[in-house]
């Protein structure tokens, strides 16, 4: 069995041409020049290129999410933690130009269709760890009772609408995610009437 450090290696060398060129036209021997190894060994690492893409993308969205969990798991309060969540979740990918290029080179990485979805146990993981969090808050009694499994499907709905508007701009514009994120939150924690009821 090869090194996990080995497989990373391989993976850091061919994000960036599945990103600009995208699956079609990036060639196992682009990659193999990158890491300068010859065309027959990278064979021992990948059994073909789709299996090296699949590799790549497990591996870019493992990223996205360690980041996340680091960046959260040690917030307290869940209306911070559901915030910051979707701060790091959204920065991270917009923020990373190999991940934007291979969203737009790739969307059906983030499907709207949920019953296409290449990378199932990522996006399942992104909608748990939200759930996590609303079962934390109704526990702590912040957040009212609900449907979390609802709830959070709807929350990572929002979640990927976001990234799939931010895949036309040219560059992060800082000040909209901004206003994205806060216009979210306004209607998340307090909805949209003045005087909310239930």
């Amino acid at each position: 069995m090869r090194p996990k450090m080995e497989n990373e290696r391989i993976y850091q060398a061919a994000l960036p041409y599945f990103a600009r060129y995208g699956y079609k036209k990036t060639t196992l021997e682009d990659i193999a020049g990158a890491l300068d190894m010859s065309n027959t060994n990278i064979y021992s690492y990948a059994k073909s290129k789709k299996d090296l893409y699949e590799g790549v993308i497990n591996y870019a969205i493992g990223q996205w999410e360690r980041y996340v969990k680091d960046n959260t798991a040690s917030v307290d309060d869940p209306t911070a933690k559901l915030l910051l969540t979707f701060r790091f979740a959204v920065g991270y990918i917009i923020g990373n130009d190999d991940m934007m290029a291979l969203l737009k080179n790739d969307p059906s990485i983030f499907p709207m269709a949920p019953t296409i979805d290449p990378v199932v146990e990522y996006n399942s993981w992104a909608v748990q760890y939200v759930k996590s969090i609303l079962e934390e808050g109704i526990e702590k009694g912040v957040f009212r009772e609900l449907n979390v499994d609802v709830a959070s499907t709807l929350l990572f709905g929002w979640y990927k609408y976001i990234i799939i508007n931010s895949l036309g701009m040219e560059s992060l514009d800082q000040n909209l995610l901004d206003q994205t994120l806060h216009t979210m939150s306004a209607l998340l924690l307090n909805g949209l009437l003045v005087d909310a009821q239930d």
